[in-house]
């Protein structure tokens, strides 16, 4: 009898090499008229320590406005949902890419993280970032 593999959400890793249970972040695609939660797989985690490589370029972007509520974030929340709207996730993306690195491994961590952002956008309204501190 074999077992099925209970369903995670996938690790994007720079260089973190603590133990498997931290802090870190969920990236998830943001549908606005969707009811159901993103799939485990639609989803990537990154550790906090590899997370600080993304977060300056998130930080600037705010504060940002709520398309779909209208509310107003002030400032990234490390500990609550991050709701960021397509449009700023292209510039962020850009950025990105843009990325000044000769470093191979960081170049392929950030090259990871914006293919699977740019995948989830060509279905999505945005991608919320949740915190987990």
């Amino acid at each position: 009898m074999t077992r099925k593999r209970k369903k995670e959400i996938q690790t994007l890793i720079y260089r973190y090499s603590g133990p498997r249970l931290n802090v870190g972040y969920i990236f998830a695609p943001l549908r606005f008229r969707d009811t159901d939660e993103p799939k485990l797989e639609e989803m990537i985690f990154i550790y906090a320590d590899d997370f600080d490589i993304l977060l300056s370029a998130l930080k600037s972007k705010y504060p940002l406005i709520d398309s779909e509520t209208e509310e107003t974030y002030e400032a990234f929340d490390p500990c609550w949902d991050n709701p960021i709207s397509e449009p700023v996730w292209r510039e962020i993306l850009t950025e990105m890419d843009a990325w000044p690195t000769k470093e191979l491994e960081l170049r392929a961590f950030i090259d990871s993280f914006t293919t699977w952002a740019r995948v989830q956008l060509e279905q999505a309204e945005g991608i919320v970032v949740t915190g987990n501190l």
